[in-house]
C-alpha cells in the first residue's frame, strides 16, 4: 500500500468520525428536547394551533398533540406528505396543505420519513426525526470530507452539524438537512470525478428542496468555466431540472393544474423583503444586528466565491442572489433566514478557513 493511499483511507475514516461525532450532537439535541416533553415527538413536527385543517387531520390519527402558537412549521406539511408521499389519495392528503403544488414539490424527505408511506402515523413522527438525525451526520460526514479536499481539519465538517439553519431545520422537521447533505456530498463526488454519482444526488437534492437546482448550476458553471468540461456541465444541469419537471408533471395530474391558491410567497424584488424586514425589527436589536450580519455575509460569500477556484464556493452562489430576492415573511425571523441560505453559512466557513491557510486548491481528488 503506497503512503497515499494509506493516507486517504486514514482521511475517509477521519471524516467518518466527524460523522459519528454530527449523528451524535444531533441526538444529544433531540433527547434534550424530547425530555422536557416526556418524549413527545411531535414537538419537532411543528403543528399550530391555528392551523385548523392539518391539526385536525393530525388529531385524528395521533390523538393529543404537542401544539405551537400561530400556524405552526413546515414539519406539519411533512407529515400529510410522508403519510402519502406519491399522493395516491390526494383528496384525503394533498388538500390538507396550504399550497399543494409547493409542498408537494419537496418529496423526498417525506418519502424517505415515511417508508415510501409504509409507516403508520405514529412511526411517521419518529420517522421524520431520525432521517434529519441522520442527514445530519451524512452533511457532516460530507463536509469533513470536502475539508479534508481543502487541505483543512477534517473537524470543520461540524460547520454543516452546528450550522445554524440546520439546526432550526431539525427543530421543525424541515426538508432543508435532507437537500443540503446531498447536495454537500454531490461536491465531495463532483471533485472525485464521478460525476454521475454526483448528478444523482444533485437531482435528489433539488427533489427535497427545489432551490437546490442552484447546487447544479453552480457546478455545472465551474466545470464549464473552470474545467472546460462542456458536456459533463450540460448534464449536470439538465438532469436535475428534468427530474424536477417530471415531478411537477407528476404532481399536476394527481392534484390538478390549478391549486387554486398562490404557490409562491417567499420570492419577490431585490433587496425589498429585507428592507421590509427591518421596519419589524425596530426595537429589536438582536433580530437587526442578525438580519444586517446575514444580508452582509451574503455579500461578502460573493466576493469570496468569485475570487476563490473552490467548487464548494460556485456550488452555493446562487443562493445569494436567492437571499436578496426573499421576501419580508422569510427575512423578518432569523430563524427562517439562516434555514433559507444555510448553505452558504457552510460553505462560507470553508472558504474562510481555506484562504486563511493558504490551502485553496482546485479539483484535487480525494
Amino acid at each position: 500500500m503506497t503512503e497515499s493511499t494509506a493516507r486517504s483511507g486514514h482521511w475517509r475514516h477521519s471524516a467518518a468520525v466527524v460523522g459519528l461525532v454530527g449523528v451524535g450532537l444531533a441526538l444529544l439535541f433531540a433527547v434534550r428536547v424530547l425530555t422536557a416533553v416526556d418524549g413527545d415527538a411531535t414537538i419537532f413536527v411543528g403543528f399550530g394551533e391555528d392551523a385548523a385543517p392539518t391539526r385536525e387531520y393530525a388529531e385524528e390519527k395521533l390523538g393529543p398533540l404537542f401544539l405551537r402558537t400561530g400556524q405552526g412549521h413546515d414539519g406539519k406539511y411533512f407529515f400529510v406528505q410522508a403519510n402519502d408521499p406519491l399522493l395516491l389519495d390526494p383528496d384525503l392528503n394533498a388538500l390538507v396543505l396550504d399550497r399543494p403544488l409547493y409542498r408537494s414539490q419537496r418529496m423526498l424527505y417525506p418519502l424517505l420519513a415515511g417508508a415510501g408511506g409504509a409507516l403508520a402515523p405514529e412511526a411517521v413522527v419518529w420517522g421524520l426525526l431520525v432521517t434529519n438525525i441522520l442527514a445530519l451526520g451524512a452533511g457532516t460526514w460530507a463536509t469533513a470530507l470536502l475539508s479534508r479536499n481543502m487541505k483543512l481539519s477534517p473537524w470543520w465538517g461540524l460547520a454543516f452539524g452546528l450550522n445554524p439553519g440546520v439546526l432550526s431545520e431539525m427543530v421543525i422537521d424541515g426538508a432543508g438537512i435532507v437537500a443540503a447533505a446531498a447536495a454537500f456530498a454531490a461536491v465531495v463526488l463532483m471533485l472525485k470525478d464521478r460525476v454521475g454519482y454526483a448528478v444523482l444526488l444533485l437531482t435528489l437534492a433539488a427533489l427535497s428542496r427545489e432551490a437546490m437546482l442552484l447546487a447544479a448550476f453552480g457546478c455545472a458553471w465551474w466545470l464549464w468555466r473552470q474545467q472546460r468540461e462542456s458536456r459533463k456541465a450540460v448534464m449536470v444541469a439538465a438532469v436535475p431540472i428534468v427530474g424536477v419537471t417530471l415531478w411537477a408533471f407528476y404532481l399536476r395530474w394527481r392534484i390538478g393544474w390549478d391549486a387554486g391558491v398562490s404557490q409562491v410567497e417567499e420570492i419577490g424584488w431585490p433587496f425589498i423583503g429585507f428592507a421590509e424586514a427591518v421596519e419589524t425589527w425596530v426595537g429589536d436589536p438582536l433580530s437587526l444586528g442578525i438580519g444586517f450580519m446575514l444580508l452582509a455575509l451574503l455579500l461578502v460569500y460573493a466576493g469570496r466565491a468569485f475570487v476563490s477556484r473552490e467548487l464548494v464556493g460556485w456550488a452555493f452562489i446562487g443562493f445569494v442572489a436567492l437571499g436578496v430576492l426573499f421576501t419580508e415573511q422569510v427575512w423578518r425571523n432569523y430563524f427562517d433566514i439562516t434555514r433559507a441560505v444555510a448553505p452558504i453559512i457552510t460553505a462560507f466557513v470553508l472558504l474562510i478557513v481555506a484562504s486563511r491557510s493558504g490551502s485553496q486548491r482546485t479539483g484535487v481528488r480525494l
